[in-house]
């Protein structure tokens, strides 16, 4: 079995590569179309059926039976190659004159094998890889420092207010941004005449993205989600049955969801500002234990955070200016 498995894919491998061997093509130079100044539209009148031969195709000068055309596209020292072929139709840059026989490989090798030109499916190797390759060019983003302050409330069994912080960090693109924050927390300070309350809920870290509604403008809505690690650690003072004073306590920690919403400005300068609303919603369930009563009782229960706050971000901006002296 293992035999005939082979000697079936050496006759596979014969015919493959005896057709491509034997397959007569035409290299032609689209003049019309070719903004090369003479002298080197003569050197790629060489270069181009060395490259078809390189990749196991017979150029000839006339009978042949497939034809690939290419002509070039000069802007500044940038040039765009344009290539023509059986299979269909490819395009590639090259920042130089010298580059072009590594373009010519990979637009060959990508009209051959049925394939865009990409690193990943074996058009581009070390052998053909250009500049542009080398270092592509990526759209810079904004990244900025954050801090916000507003107002916030406990709901659920731990019905309680106060003072809500924040600190992170944003890395935003036009329509997207990460947003990795702090110590978003609600701090729960309450004194009233039925007790007074004390502690803290919110999310210790919080990774969420966000979605900017117009992305261009000055000023733009956004939405957002994600997930944070949180808990909840309060007190409240309650009345005891002999008619002192003592304690319920509510706490917990885990996983929460979290949904934001807000508004950004200044979104052209290194200074931003936003108004924004967040809701996390937790994962975990809250123990809270009343010393109200002649025996304590413990149960369980869920304490959500809404907060509302205003933020102010400072960084670097992606649109800058560089001046050569």
């Amino acid at each position: 079995m293992t035999r005939h498995l082979l000697r079936f894919s050496l006759v596979a491998a014969t015919l493959l590569f005896g057709k491509a061997a034997s397959a007569s093509v035409c290299a032609q130079i689209d003049d019309t179309r070719d903004t090369l100044i003479e002298s080197d539209r003569n050197a790629t009148r060489v270069l181009f059926p060395q490259a078809l031969q390189q990749q196991g195709l017979q150029v000839v000068a006339q009978g042949c039976t497939e034809t690939y055309v290419v002509y070039h596209v000069k802007l500044g020292n940038s040039i765009t190659v344009f290539m023509q072929g059986p299979q269909g139709y490819r395009q590639a840059p090259a920042r130089s004159i010298e580059e072009i026989p590594s373009v010519y490989s990979q637009l060959i090798r990508a009209l051959i094998t049925n394939q865009p030109v990409a690193v990943t499916n074996g058009v581009v190797d070390r052998t053909n890889v250009t500049s542009n390759q080398q270092a592509p060019r990526r759209v810079e983003a904004d990244s900025l420092w954050y801090a916000r302050l507003g107002y916030g409330a406990l709901l659920g069994s731990a019905s309680e207010s106060g003072p809500a912080i924040g600190f992170g960090y944003r890395y935003e693109l036009d329509n997207v941004a990460i947003d990795l924050s702090f110590f978003n927390l609600v701090i729960a300070s309450n004194n009233n005449p039925n007790g007074s309350s004390g502690g803290v809920n919110g999310s210790y870290i919080k990774l969420a993205g966000l979605y900017f509604l117009n992305p261009t403008a000055n000023a733009s809505t956004y939405i957002g989600g994600g997930v944070s690690w949180g808990g909840t650690a309060l007190v409240k003072e309650v009345t005891s049955p002999s008619g002192g004073t003592t304690f319920n306590s509510y706490t917990g920690s885990g996983l929460q969801l979290e949904v934001s919403a807000g508004y950004e400005f200044l979104r052209a300068s290194t200074i931003r500002m936003f108004a924004q609303i967040d809701a996390s919603l937790p994962a975990y369930r809250v123990t809270y234990v009343d010393y109200s009563t002649l025996t304590a009782s413990t149960s369980k229960g869920y304490a959500a955070t809404i907060a509302a706050s205003i933020g102010i971000g400072w960084g670097r901006s992606a649109y800058r200016v560089n001046v050569i002296q």
